[in-house]
């Protein structure tokens, strides 16, 4: 299965809205939007993509309880929205958080298959023994070109796209 990691969009639509096409497009089946979506008025962008979302909260995220509040009607395709997302798919452990500094104990922990993360704004790609760790980069734009990841669950293969 191919998941999608975003994160920072910062009320950018025109590049989630990319992101989320492509991711799509490519086959993804899963997004994980890994913080700092920022507004409520995001998710229209986000329920675009057909299939399961995770939704982490980030430093950013303005109002979690408005988005929270908003969810069921504007992308009923979220199933969790939370600080902190730990998920099975297809037999592959996935950790999902906004910090670095919770995701590189995640990782070293070994229960992990995978752990995603943001808050940087930088790409990176690492194994922590068995775990695949990675920073999608960000849809920002901030210090980088705005990317995401698309992750083969099976053979934990990463793609970096950029919109």
């Amino acid at each position: 299965m191919i998941l999608a990691a975003v994160s920072d969009s910062h009320d950018h639509r025109a590049p989630l809205g990319a992101a989320v096409k492509k991711a799509h497009e490519e086959g993804a089946q899963i997004l994980f939007h890994l913080g700092d979506l920022i507004s409520p008025f995001m998710l229209s962008t986000l329920k675009e993509f057909p299939g399961r979302i995770y939704l982490v909260i980030g430093n950013n995220d303005g109002d979690a309880l408005a988005v929270s509040r908003t969810i069921p009607q504007e992308c009923s395709q979220i199933r969790e929205y939370s600080r902190n997302i730990v998920v099975e798919i297809n037999g592959v452990t996935v950790g999902a958080t906004h910090y670095p500094e919770y995701a590189r104990p995640m990782a070293a922990s070994g229960d992990f298959d995978i752990v995603l993360y943001g808050h940087t704004h930088q790409y990176s790609e690492r194994r922590i023994g068995e775990t695949l760790l990675l920073n999608p980069g960000d849809l920002m734009g901030l210090s980088e070109d705005k990317s995401f990841c698309l992750v083969d669950t099976e053979t934990l293969e990463v793609r970096r796209l950029f919109v």
